[in-house]
């Protein structure tokens, strides 16, 4: 008995099964090469220009600055590397520079285009401003009043991610830049500028006694480590957060579309079943039985497999690519291990293989004259649904197909629910930065500008309210702000999550940020320690201030004096409802009310293609699947369709009949999938913000519901097109000699 004859008749006349069953993979697929390439080509690649740059430990000012001559003593004494970094701030309106000597033990750069400066009127710049603005070298630049020549451009291990305060919650290559100029002109320009401390520890290094000994010598007024540096951590953080997303999605989104391909494997399988009761009482084996359908089974795992995985070796650099949108052009070598891609082909082939397996021995559990009547499956009762009922044959015949073939109602389902997840989570995503800007505006205050001043002073600032505000870290490191008001404080927002106002006088508050980094609550005790003098300090939380952009425990001036041991009318920042008049050398950094909104947008410009290509994977999902199911639909009632021609009907309402069954799964669906898309995105928000340092406020808007309605419909609308033609083609000869009727 020559089985193997039937292989490609078989795969011909389920042509369009195949096909779409082989998309269905392929997205997946896709989706889990894109994230596995991009977090493991970025995470590689920051390893390795970490060492050769040799990054920093930590970062460190000091209020006296430590003597040239003191750095060979520190770095001998404590095992340590000590390099003395100058560099100067500069505001051009139109773009806001941060210039810099050139280091030479850490934090080293590596010129991306161009060469180096070879006299000093040239200088080199950040790469992503260049890039972003069309800045080439030979291009002329403005600092200070003078022109200098771009000669070329950089990336340095500490700026990886552009951010140009280390509290902002997104890079920004669109208005600030780095450069770096000769120690000559940097001195001309600038004189001695201000100056931080770069420090890499030795294997035997204490740097809890370094610290020490900075402070009682120089006065610690800041304290950065690297694993608390958002331009740093922020680039494994992501490629890890892109790793297990990939693992993620290979779990989750391929069990729902796998299931989807097992099912209508399943119901292909079922519909041979005359054919298998029939080589089943000739006395073909079981076990051939079984192979013989599998092998059919395995050909969408086969195919999408080898196309996708073929696909990603050969574009890896361009599926890694869509990773970098949020760092310095960086050049990472992306690279889909061989047995990444192996496993992408053989995984889903198992399971396809496993699942067409196990449906055809259930079949031959059941009594070979039951197989052959072909009533294996059917539910008569169905047929009696709604006999009795006074309403049209079509809703009477939508209805039966609906609950006499579950199956193949969750499988339609399925695809609906997909499409429309993934599409609304694309919205989503969307909708929750833009909801950043508006929200954080309206937890910061009624402040317009945030000064941080470079030095502590004393009294009451001339305009605006006084902000005493200093940087302390709990035991593991991880870095929040101390900041105290005075009583009539009047722009800063005190509400809490309960409704309340604060009472910085009395008692102790953290932000609703602070409080989930740090697992503290209301009427919790919180200890904490100074960066400088490594002092501990344990105080009760009163209440939760709802500000989820901001890392701070908040109290009165005086008592945050208190615990930093200052005296108790100092203050180092301001806040205003008007721009004030501050010498560029006094202000450290301006936060202004729309500096969250910018920051999105710039977000949005940068991953607006990984977002859209979603939506783009949810149609194609939604329509792959959709046709899928309802071309199986459309073979399983051949018997039906040839009826109804045979009895006179058009094929237009033939079409009505037979398809317009699933029109009452697309409303459960879309609202299903819009709903899970909301839930995944509450997750993500609330599972990353250790990562992202920011309380994403999950959003999905009513205009961007109505779209992804709109979106799921186009894609059901679209599979019902491509296989009206099919029902138009239906031959009721060949499909009245069945007669199961």
């Amino acid at each position: 008995m020559k089985l193997n004859k039937r292989y490609a008749r078989s795969i011909g006349a389920n042509l369009p099964f195949y096909v779409s069953a082989s998309v269905l993979t392929m997205v997946t697929l896709l989706m889990f090469y894109l994230f596995y390439i991009a977090g493991t080509g970025i995470n590689a690649y920051g390893d390795a220009f970490f060492e050769e740059y040799r990054l920093e430990d930590a970062t460190f000012s000091t209020y006296a600055e430590i003597p040239d001559e003191d750095v060979p003593a520190l770095e001998r004494e404590f095992g340590v590397t000590l390099e003395k970094e100058r560099f100067a701030g500069v505001d051009e309106g139109a773009y806001r520079v941060r210039v810099f000597v050139p280091n030479r033990k850490i934090d080293r750069y590596e010129i991306q285009t161009g060469r180096e400066p070879a006299s000093d009127d040239e200088i080199l710049i950040s790469a992503g401003y260049a890039e972003e603005n069309g800045v080439s070298p030979g291009d002329p630049v403005v600092i200070k009043g003078k022109t200098y020549t771009v000669a070329g451009t950089f990336l340095r291990p500490d700026y990886l991610y552009m951010v140009e305060n280390v509290t902002d919650d997104y890079k920004n290559v669109t208005t600030f830049f780095l450069a770096y100029m000769t120690p000559a002109e940097f001195e001309a320009q600038f004189g001695g500028g201000s100056v931080n401390n770069k420090v890499v520890y030795g294997e035997n290094a204490d740097e809890l006694a370094f610290r020490r000994r900075v402070n009682d010598r120089y006065f610690l007024s800041g304290y950065l480590p690297a694993e608390s540096n958002m331009r740093i951590t922020f680039v494994h953080e992501q490629a890890d957060m892109f790793v297990m997303s990939s693992w993620f999605i290979l779990v989750i989104f391929p069990f729902l579309t796998v299931a989807l391909v097992c099912i209508l494997l399943g119901r292909r399988i079922r519909a041979e079943q005359k054919l298998i009761g029939t080589l089943s009482a000739m006395g073909c084996e079981r076990s051939r039985l079984m192979l013989h359908y599998s092998l059919f089974a395995v050909i969408p795992g086969v195919v999408g497999g080898l196309l996708t995985a073929a696909a990603a070796l050969i574009l890896a650099r361009p599926f890694g690519s869509i990773g970098l949108a949020d760092y310095e052009p960086m050049r990472p070598d992306f690279t889909l291990p061989v047995w990444i891609a192996a496993a992408g082909v053989v995984v889903p082939t198992l399971i396809y293989f496993a699942a067409a397996m196990l449906r055809v021995r259930s079949l031959l559990k059941v009594e070979t004259v039951r197989l052959l009547s072909g009533q294996v499956g059917s539910d008569a009762k169905s047929r009696r649904i709604l006999s009795r009922k006074k309403t049209s044959v079509r809703r009477k015949f939508a209805v039966r197909q609906l609950v006499g073939s579950p199956g193949r109602s969750m499988v339609v389902f399925l695809g609906i629910f997909l499409g429309a997840m993934i599409v609304a989570f694309a919205f989503s995503f969307i909708d929750s930065v833009k909801a950043v800007g508006d929200q954080a505006h309206g937890e910061f205050g009624t402040f317009r500008y945030e000064y941080v001043l470079n030095e502590l002073k004393s009294g009451r600032p001339s305009g605006g309210e006084a902000v005493l505000a200093l940087p302390y870290e709990d035991g593991d490191g991880s870095r929040f702000t101390l900041m105290g008001l005075d009583a009539d404080a009047k722009l800063w927002n005190l509400t809490t999550v309960e409704g309340e106002r604060a009472d910085p006088e009395h008692g102790f508050y953290v932000s609703t940020l602070c409080a989930a980094m740090f697992g503290v609550h209301r009427g919790d005790e919180f200890t904490f320690r100074s960066i400088a003098t490594l002092e501990e300090h344990t105080v009760r939380i009163d209440g939760v201030i709802r500000n989820g952009y901001q890392s701070y425990v908040l109290t009165s001036r005086e008592k945050a004096a208190e615990i930093a041991g200052l005296d108790p009318d100092r203050y180092n920042a301001v806040l205003s409802d008007r721009a004030l008049d501050y010498a560029g050398d006094e202000v450290a950094e301006i936060v202004s009310d729309t500096t969250y909104q910018t920051q999105m947008e710039n977000m949005m410009r940068a991953m607006g293609g990984l977002i859209y290509a979603f939506m783009i994977i949810g149609v194609i999902v939604c329509i792959a699947s959709l046709y899928a199911t309802i071309n199986t639909m459309i073979t399983e009632n051949g018997h039906s369709i040839s009826m109804l021609k045979v009895l006179g009907l058009e094929n237009r309402r033939i079409d009505s009949m037979i398809l317009s069954a699933n029109h009452l799964l697309l409303i459960p669906g879309i609202a299903l999938g819009t709903a899970a898309a909301y839930g995944v995105m509450a997750w993500y928000c609330a599972e990353f913000v250790e990562i992202e340092r920011i309380m994403i406020p999950a959003t999905l808007s009513p205009k961007s519901i109505l779209f992804t309605a709109l979106i799921t419909a186009g894609g059901y609308a679209a599979s019902l097109l491509l296989l009206r033609r099919k029902v138009g083609r239906a031959d009721m000869i060949e499909a009245l000699k069945d007669g199961r009727e």
